[in-house]
């Protein structure tokens, strides 16, 4: 019989290796995994973030347009009281269409 320590020494070294190299294998892969989405987590972050902005940018001067032009139909009230009479509904649906509501 063939009873070489080192022999059965140097398989179990090869076979802890090969156990070794199996466990970074799946390590690496568990690594990549939560790189992905890490990485789709702080996309969607900057995403939900900028968009929001860029909507208001574009937005918010239409809306302080539309506020302010609502205003200045009470404070514009000089051609009611010259004329003495109060719009008709109908005038006053055109004046909003005019606006753009």
């Amino acid at each position: 019989m063939n009873d070489d320590p080192q022999k059965t020494e140097k398989l179990s070294i090869e076979q802890q290796l090969n156990l070794q190299q199996e466990a970074l294998a799946k390590i690496y892969k568990s690594v990549e995994q939560t790189r992905k989405i890490m990485l789709w987590t702080g996309i969607i972050s900057i995403a939900m973030f900028v968009l929001p902005l860029i909507a208001v940018a574009v937005l918010l001067p239409k809306i302080i347009s539309t506020y302010t032009s609502s205003f200045n139909v009470f404070t514009d009230s000089s051609s009611i009281q010259e004329s003495g009479r109060t719009p008709s509904l109908s005038e006053s649906l055109s004046n909003l269409k005019e606006l753009g509501f």
